[in-house]
């Protein structure tokens, strides 16, 4: 047999195979050749309760459509040469990495160990503030972006109010935001409370966290307690968390102890955060 015709038959075999996709079996719908299975309809679904009475069918039936339309138009979308933009493949990039992270959480999640009854009854007896003690509180609060030079936090020390705060970041050339708000003392955590309440009368206190500084001053309270019934799984998901939390953060000093990283010039972490360990 002629060669050419050879290799014209067998891509004609691979043409036929690839359109030959049945909806049957696993596959729910095949959408110009892109199978749909039932594994992306459960998924699709997710952990939504079916109510009692509604037919199973009918939802997944809602939830394969939703698919089907989703498919279609990120097919459009390909047409269009979109997914060869810069934007879409930085934005694939988050969307991948962000995933790849919250599947190493579940994965680690599942591996937990379940509490025992006395590290339950003692989380609750270590954190009051969580439980039998929690409040509402009321704040007066000022919130502006970290500054790149950290140390300039160290001005807010001399300043004994929040007028006196305000006046200062003004003076810095900082912009912020001053509102009153409500915290859970839940929220805050029993330790960090603590630091609060020993503060003087009126003095502010200073949380820098995730980018974010937080100066503020409790004006009032509402006392809002945990009923004995409720606050044992509230304790057992707290002591879960905390797990997972330690957990993710080990993996993450091991992987930037065994990175390597360079940064540009301007770009490196102040030298006594965490994230300096790995700078290059």
């Amino acid at each position: 047999m002629n060669r050419n015709i050879s290799i014209a038959l067998a891509l004609t075999t691979l043409s036929v195979a690839g359109c030959g996709k049945e909806a049957t079996g696993q596959v729910a719908a095949v959408v110009n050749g892109e199978e749909i299975t039932l594994q992306e309809i459960n998924a699709e679904l997710g952990s939504t309760a079916i109510p009692e009475g509604v037919d199973k069918k009918a939802v997944q039936q809602a939830a394969l459509q939703r698919i089907v339309e989703r498919r279609l138009l990120a097919q459009a979308a390909r047409d269009d040469e979109l997914d060869k933009t810069p934007d879409y493949l930085l934005r694939e990039r988050q969307l991948r990495d962000a995933l790849l992270v919250q599947l190493m959480g579940q994965r680690a999640e599942r591996a937990l160990k379940v509490p025992g009854q006395q590290e339950i009854d003692k989380f609750i007896a270590d954190n009051p503030v969580m439980f039998g003690n929690r409040k509402q509180l009321i704040v007066d609060r000022i919130q502006f972006a970290l500054p790149k030079n950290p140390d300039q936090l160290k001005a807010l020390e001399n300043d004994h109010s929040m007028d006196a705060v305000a006046a200062r970041l003004q003076q810095m050339g900082i912009e912020f935001r001053r509102d009153n708000t409500q915290v859970d003392s839940a929220a805050l955590g029993q330790q960090r409370l603590q630091q609060i309440q020993a503060l003087p009368a009126g003095e502010p206190f200073v949380i820098p966290e995730n980018g974010v500084v937080t100066v503020g001053v409790i004006t009032g309270e509402r006392a809002e307690p945990v009923s004995p019934a409720n606050a044992r799984p509230i304790a057992v998901q707290a002591i879960r968390n905390k797990q997972l939390t330690d957990t993710i953060q080990q993996r993450l000093k091991q992987s930037r102890a065994a990175a390597e990283i360079e940064y540009q010039p301007g770009f490196a972490p102040a030298a006594n955060s965490p994230a300096s360990a790995s700078k290059k």
